[in-house]
């Protein structure tokens, strides 16, 4: 067995069949399809079993596959530890991102750290601000972006603070705020958690919430069509002609605001690759692109 095999192994595991483990490690259907044949010639053993749903791992080839997990990241550790070695910065970060992070904050990040260390490559993974903390808590990826205060015990460095405001294509009275319809949307429950902790404290009766979408910015269309009013982020809406704005306070009649972070573990900060990206991320004003 070579290392590729390790990967292709661990790959058809986190996806659930060939067809996308092909896909993600860049090989065809028949050729990845034709290693696992050669390895079960090689091992004596039966890798795979084919049901109507496509080919699974046997419980022989779920054996591997976890093994193979362990595998690629004692080979990771030790590519890490030479490239701490060497000179040149080089070597790969693996990344965790919310949806919003990787939409609108890091490419253009990314792209410029790559310009100027062009050896260094990045595994990046989207998704829910906490499934990708627990990634970095699995020791899954090396650096999380998240948004909301979680808990985390290493290292951490806040990127920027995002106003949360009311916004709405026509003025609202905001003591009669439960009567209006409000479109709401899917997010991370820490989100949910600052706004719903708002509310409670401004009103007694619960929102007239008319529709609800999965992303904000579906929610920010909806609500520039004039469909209802949404509690969001200042940076989803400012920049839409006519919207009204306003701002919400907490009961010290403080801004309310959410953050975004970056988290990264403490054994990062002995590896040089890492140790340069998280001291050029930290030097970096994200207020300046705020709108």
């Amino acid at each position: 067995m070579n290392f590729k095999d390790w990967v292709i192994l661990e790959t058809i595991s986190k996806e659930g069949n060939i067809s996308r483990a092909s896909k993600k490690i860049y090989l065809t259907q028949p050729a990845v399809t034709k290693r696992i044949q050669q390895l079960e010639k090689e091992l004596d053993v039966n890798i795979l079993y084919r049901t109507n749903r496509g080919s699974q791992l046997t419980p022989q080839g779920e054996f591997l596959a976890n093994k193979a997990s362990k595998i690629i990241k004692k080979v990771e550790s030790i590519e890490n530890g030479i490239q701490r070695m060497n000179e040149s910065l080089s070597g790969t970060i693996k990344i965790s991102a919310s949806n919003f992070m990787m939409r609108y904050r890091l490419p253009a990040v990314l792209s410029d750290f790559k310009e100027k260390y062009p050896k260094v490559e990045f595994k990046v993974e989207t998704g829910w601000s906490q499934d990708m903390l627990k990634k970095l808590q699995n020791d899954e990826v090396d650096i999380a972006f998240v948004r909301g205060d979680y808990t985390w015990r290493e290292g951490k460095h806040l990127l920027f603070e995002e106003p949360m405001c009311i916004a709405s294509m026509k003025p609202l009275d905001l003591e009669k705020l439960p009567e209006a319809e409000r479109v709401d949307y899917r997010t991370d429950y820490k989100l949910h958690e600052l706004i719903d902790r708002w509310w409670m404290q401004n009103y007694s009766q619960a929102p007239n919430i008319s529709i609800v979408v999965s992303r904000t910015d579906i929610c920010r269309e909806m609500v520039a069509s004039g469909l209802g009013y949404a509690i969001l982020p200042k940076f989803v809406v400012e920049d839409v002609p006519g919207m009204h704005i306003n701002d919400i306070f907490d009961e010290d009649n403080q801004l309310i605001v959410r953050h975004s972070w970056m988290f990264y573990s403490k054994r990062t900060e002995n590896i040089k690759v890492m140790k340069t990206f998280i001291e050029y991320l930290s030097a970096i004003d994200f207020s300046k692109n705020d709108g």
